[in-house]
């Protein structure tokens, strides 16, 4: 789609300080994943993605208030990489942490970055 015919995104995202070497790692991980989390970014931007509400997890901690959606490139299941987000109010999404879902990782990450916020 060109950007003009693109419509304006319905949310206005933010992003935790680290999310630029989340996108990184997830580069080293598969580089073809970069894409489809770039895809996903713009999904939660424009609304067609609404992530599942977390809580408290025994083996991560507490993600209560936070929402993750899963993604991947679109050959591959199941689907190994998250994107952490919270609706901070009815026009803002922050985005926590991008990456692979491997042994909680990303929810531990996310955990350590709300808390030390």
């Amino acid at each position: 789609m060109s950007g003009e015919n693109q419509r304006p995104a319905r949310y206005r995202l933010t992003f935790a300080l680290d999310v630029l070497a989340d996108l990184v790692a997830v580069q080293k991980a598969d580089p073809a994943a970069l894409e489809a989390a770039q895809a996903i970014i713009d999904d939660l931007a424009h609304g067609r993605v609404q992530g599942k509400l977390l809580g408290e997890r025994r083996i991560s901690g507490d993600l209560t208030g936070l929402a993750r959606v899963k993604f991947d490139i679109s050959s591959r299941r199941p689907q190994r990489f998250r994107l952490i987000y919270r609706q901070v109010d009815e026009d803002t999404r922050h985005v926590v942490a991008i990456g692979l879902r491997d042994e909680h990782a990303i929810y531990r990450t996310a955990v350590r970055r709300v808390t030390s916020a």
